[in-house]
């Protein structure tokens, strides 16, 4: 799509939408309008390809970029324009690590294009997530932990994005930071408590693309409000 940010890189704020959570139309048209650099589909409960796909038709021909965060290969569907596949580097199950992403490949490598497809290296740290329990995630890191992880997914496995996952709470910024200035030149998001401009802002200070999800469905306002921050 001519003239849209196709490139990640350029991305510094996103709407994380979950197709299991009901959004009325009023409230998409003004995320749509927000100034957002692209959307995020995406969820961990109930998510499927029928409800993937009505939310995906809502949003197409916005105008802007609308990413599959493919956590599932019942997930996806032909037509987005990226496509994330997790890697969880700190999962308690391999499976969360290089299972369901050989399986959508498995199934669906004929629909993806390569240069619209980009490995994602997540470290989850929210024990209370949902997304933590599904993984089995280790959570009880220390700091050197979670730089560790980030150094391994970046270094070693040369995966061209980190994302930091506290979904649901606002995470620690001086371990933000801290990732930061161990792999200065990763793509690093971070989704998890940005309610509104102030935590937009203390986070986008130390990561590339800020995520930005549950606040959509608690409090509009506040989430627009995280687009005006940064812009």
């Amino acid at each position: 799509m001519e003239g849209l940010r196709m490139d990640f890189h350029a991305w510094r704020h996103v709407f994380k939408l979950d197709p299991n959570k009901r959004l009325e139309d009023e409230a998409l048209s003004a995320l749509i309008q927000s100034g957002t650099d692209a959307f995020l589909i995406g969820g961990t409960d109930g998510i499927d390809a029928e409800n993937t796909f009505t939310l995906f038709n809502r949003l197409n021909g916005c105008g802007i970029p609308v990413a599959l965060e493919l956590s599932h290969p019942d997930q996806t569907i032909r037509g987005f324009d990226h496509y994330f596949i997790p890697t969880v580097l700190n999962a308690g199950t391999v499976d969360w690590v290089v299972g369901h992403q050989v399986r959508a490949f498995e199934r669906h490598g004929h629909l993806f294009e390569a240069r619209h497809v980009t490995g994602q290296g997540y470290i989850v740290l929210n024990g209370a997530a949902k997304v933590a329990e599904v993984t089995e995630a280790r959570t009880e890191l220390s700091l050197e932990q979670v730089v560790a992880y980030a150094e391994t997914g970046h270094h070693l496995f040369r995966l061209p994005s980190l994302y930091l996952e506290y979904s649901g709470t606002f995470g620690s910024p001086d371990v933000v930071k801290e990732v930061r200035l161990a792999v200065p030149d990763a793509h690093l998001f971070y989704g998890g408590g940005i309610d509104g401009a102030e935590a937009a802002m203390k986070m986008a200070a130390h990561v590339d693309t800020i995520v930005v999800g549950n606040v959509i469905y608690e409090n509009l306002d506040g989430a627009l409000a995280t687009v005006a921050a940064l812009r």
